[in-house]
C-alpha cells in the first residue's frame, strides 16, 4: 500500500499522485513528462541533455564524452524519479486542482475510488 495525495478541481475531476519515488518518471523521463502535460520540464530536460552532449562532443575526447553522457543521462533519470511526483503535484495546483486528502491505497485508481466512496457517503 502506498500514500496518495488526492487533488480535485472545480469541475469535480479527481487525480491521485503517489508520494515519493516515481518509477514511471525514472524509466520514461521525457515521455512521462509529456504524457503528464509537464511541457516545460520535458523541454528543459531535452535542452539540457542536448547542450551537455554537444559541449562534451566538442570539448572532450570521444571515448570519455560517451561515458560522461551516460552518467549525466542516469542522473537525469534519477532526478525525474525523485522529483517527478512533486512536479506533477505543482502542475495540478497550477491547473486549478486543490489538495483535498491523503489516502493509502494499492494504486492511483484505488485511491480515487476510496476518495469517491468517502465523499459520496458524506453527502
Amino acid at each position: 500500500m502506498k500514500q496518495y495525495k488526492i487533488f480535485r478541481n472545480a469541475s469535480g475531476q479527481v487525480e491521485a499522485v503517489k508520494q515519493g519515488w516515481s518509477w514511471p518518471a525514472f524509466f520514461f523521463s521525457v515521455i512521462w513528462a509529456i504524457a503528464k502535460r509537464l511541457w516545460i520540464i520535458a523541454i528543459w530536460a531535452i535542452l539540457i541533455v542536448m547542450a551537455i552532449g554537444t559541449f562534451l562532443s566538442l570539448n572532450v575526447d570521444y571515448e570519455y564524452s560517451y561515458q560522461i553522457t551516460n552518467i549525466i543521462s542516469l542522473l537525469v533519470y534519477v532526478v525525474f524519479g525523485v522529483y517527478g511526483n512533486r512536479w506533477r503535484e505543482k502542475h495540478l495546483l497550477t491547473r486549478g486542482f486543490k489538495h483535498v486528502e491523503t489516502l493509502t491505497a494499492a494504486n492511483p485508481a484505488g485511491a480515487v475510488a476510496l476518495y469517491s466512496k468517502a465523499t459520496s457517503e458524506a453527502a
